[in-house]
């Protein structure tokens, strides 16, 4: 005789299936948010070690003028148009620093940082370096270089082309120049050798050399290296904040969205051993040839706030704390390092 199930066991058996059922959902769902919570975390740990990494590569080429260190007086020879009194084209410096406190920076940010769109946000740091990078080509005089208005004979990498406006030092064991390329050049393809033109006048949206006079000739076998003036700050971008990078007299980019806050802290050598004595905020650094390192601090924010608590830390950047603003739910996270500039410390 055929028998089926009775109702009450039935029942039981419906139980028990959605007990396992709801188990292995708190499973899941447990799953889902430990893998979104750690990828959140991984993008964090990305952006911070990538905006950090950009940040190292331009701090440790900052200040290059080939052999012609440690830098005195009279040493460093400056042929930009009004290069001393812009930041963006003062080559004599390694970097400037501009410290955001009270909604202001200290000292006063520059005309050419200061017309940076978009603006920095208020409450993080401004940081200018001059520095050299290794996508760039660099040369070596083929001869003396006399008068010191002839174009600068070099031989370099064959078939490379540098632009008119690139500025660039040239420099020999008794000190450096910098000036502007007045012409766009091209290394022969085979030889690798060209003429660097550095004639006076605007060029490239650059104000150009002050004269085509560098001062002095140079002898065969100086370095000529392409340098750049390169800024780095925070600024809103896409609903969010990011960070921002000038480079020469191009248009800012944004390089790392996620980034909401930056500081520094400049390391002086004040008994001129090449190492850094203090560590002090922009607006107590009394000569920046003495800065021989930098302590950075940047807080990366998660691009979308997770979970239903309320970030409540206190997060602290070198000698700043930063509140979240009530009712956010982001996740954050500091990264932190020291970077030393090689060409003001060996």
């Amino acid at each position: 005789m055929q028998r089926g199930f009775s109702l009450v066991e039935l029942m039981v058996a419906m139980t028990m299936s959605l007990l396992l059922l709801a188990g292995a959902l708190s499973i899941l769902y447990s799953s889902r948010l430990s893998y979104e919570e750690n990828d959140r975390l991984a993008r964090v740990q990305e952006t911070g070690r990538t905006a950090m990494e950009l940040i190292l590569r331009d701090v440790r080429g900052a200040g290059y003028q080939g052999c012609s260190r440690p830098i005195l007086a009279g040493d460093f020879i400056n042929a930009i148009s009004g290069g001393a009194a812009s930041v963006l084209w003062d080559f004599e410096r390694p970097l400037r620093g501009y410290n955001a406190a009270g909604g202001v920076w200290a000292p006063t940010l520059d005309a050419s940082a200061n017309g940076l769109t978009p603006a920095p946000t208020v409450g993080s740091d401004v940081l200018v370096l001059r520095t050299v990078r290794d996508d760039q080509a660099s040369f070596h005089t083929t001869g003396d270089m006399d008068p010191s208005t002839a174009d600068v004979p070099v031989e370099g990498p064959p078939g490379v082309t540098v632009e008119a406006g690139t500025p660039m030092v040239i420099a020999d064991c008794r000190g450096a120049t910098a000036f502007f390329v007045s012409t766009t050049f091209i290394t022969d393809a085979t030889t690798g050798v060209a003429d660097i033109p550095h004639a006076t006048g605007a060029v490239a949206g650059t104000p150009g050399n002050s004269d085509a006079s560098l001062v002095r000739g140079f002898y065969q076998d100086s370095t000529v290296t392409p340098v750049q003036s390169v800024v780095y700050y925070v600024a809103p971008n896409a609903g969010g904040m990011a960070l921002w990078q000038k480079t020469g007299a191009a248009v800012p980019v944004p390089l790392i969205d996620g980034v909401e806050r930056m500081q520094f802290r400049y390391g002086v050598d004040a008994n001129l051993d090449m190492v850094a004595d203090s560590y002090v905020t922009a607006n107590l650094v009394g000569n920046w040839n003495n800065v021989v390192s930098l302590e950075v601090a940047i807080l990366v924010r998660a691009e979308e706030q997770y979970g239903p608590q309320e970030n409540t830390s206190t997060y602290t950047l070198l000698d700043t704390t930063f509140t979240p603003p009530a009712g956010d739910r982001h996740r954050r996270s500091v990264f932190a390092t020291t970077i030393v500039l090689r060409n003001r410390s060996s």
